[in-house]
Formats: C-alpha cells, structure tokens, sequence
C-alpha cells in the first residue's frame, strides 16, 4: 500500500466534510477552497475520493496554476474544472465498476474471473488512411491498489475483445458487462455549474462527458499493466 494511501487512511475526516449522493458513487465536499489545502487536507479529500469515487467541490476560483498544482498531488484520478463566467457546462456521469463487479451472480464472476481484454488501436494517416494494430491486454477483473477491492475493468468498449473467445461470444458478453455496469442503481450524473471542480477514480469508474460537441463513454486507467487481477 502507497504512502500516500497509508497517509490519506490517518487523516481525520473532519478535515473537509463530504456530502455523499445516496448513489452507488459520489459525494459533494462542502465548505472547502482548494487553493489553501495543505497536505492534511488532501489526504482527508483523497480518503474521501477513494471511498465515493467521485468528487465535486462547488463554488472555486481557480486559475491555470491552480488547477495545475492541485492536479499533480493525484495518481490515478482526472478532473475537470469550469470556470466563473462559463455559459454552459459540461455534463458529465459516471458508474460505479465496484458495483458492477458485486452485481454479477456467482457464474458470470466464476466466468470472468481469469478472462483478459483486449483493446485495437486506430491511427488515421495525414492522407486519410486507417490503420488498426493491437493494442494493451489487461485482466478483465482487477483488485484496487488502494482500497484492496475487486472492480470490473472494462476499457473502451469499441475495438475490444476477450481473449480466447470467438467474436460473437466476446461481443455478448462485453455488451452484458456494459449493459450492467451503466444500469441506473450505479451511477450518478452532474450538469457542472460555473466554480464547480468535479475530480474522479479512473481506475474504478466509467465516465461520460458529454461536452456540447464531443460525448465520450470511458473507462480509462493510466496503466493498465500496473493493475494486479483478482
């Protein structure tokens, strides 16, 4: 276990006060400018981010540097800040892989247990052609470094397949772990308001951000390499 995980473990929780949503993931951290946290501060904000996966903090004013040195403090976690004065944000939502992985029944968890994934990579060419190589293999079911639980790792769902299946039997059973990881019960959605900073897990979540002209669908750990299986 990280130092950094041993630290945010110590710290009192009374240090920020999270608000979680009642969903499968989430919580608000109320009353709190990030440009004064000091080191136990953000080990009580990281306890709170590996316990709900998702964070929002509401009502900062942030600029470039600040943004940038509260970002480099995470490993494994993406953040996405709007602005005082912007128009229209983004709307973003997330599921929870934790949840996904306990739903399953006890066959489907006996029967991804050891399956790996893997992701193709498409290049586009300056001429305009497509070229498509193999891309990172990487369990299908993981252990969280930090918090020690078992989650569903699931990538990108396009250009993926399961090892050693045939590809209807892979694409069957990707759709069904989508199908159950984007199920109502294990998310939550945020439309971001001006002063709203939203930062989450990549390792242990799907998020949808959904800018006014780009709507993505990931799921995207760093390192796929560095998750240990289950």
């Amino acid at each position: 276990m990280s130092l950094r995980s041993n630290v945010a473990r110590s710290a009192e929780s009374s240090l920020v006060q999270v608000l979680p949503t009642g969903k499968a993931l989430g919580a608000e951290v109320c009353n709190v400018d990030l440009r004064s946290f000091d080191d136990w501060a953000f080990a009580s904000f990281m306890r709170a981010l590996l316990k709900h996966q998702v964070l929002l903090v509401r009502g900062q004013r942030l600029g470039e540097r600040d943004i940038s040195a509260f970002s480099r403090r995470f490993g494994h976690a993406d953040l996405i800040y709007t602005s005082p004065g912007t128009t229209f944000g983004d709307r973003l939502s997330f599921c929870s892989l934790y949840a996904a992985y306990d739903a399953l029944s006890p066959a489907l968890r006996s029967r991804v247990a050891h399956l790996k994934i893997r992701h193709l990579t498409t290049d586009t060419s300056d001429d305009g052609r497509r070229t498509t190589t193999a891309g990172p293999v990487h369990p299908l079911v993981g252990i969280h470094a930090d918090t020690g639980r078992s989650m569903l790792a699931l990538g990108q769902r396009r250009h993926s397949s399961v090892v050693g299946l045939a590809g209807c039997e892979s694409d069957a059973l990707l759709d069904d772990l989508w199908q159950l990881a984007e199920r109502p019960e294990f998310s939550w959605a945020h439309s971001c308001e001006p002063g709203d900073l939203v930062v989450w897990d990549t390792r242990c979540t799907i998020h949808r951000h959904e800018a006014p002209d780009m709507p993505r669908l990931l799921h995207s750990p760093p390192l796929w390499n560095a998750m240990p299986t289950a």
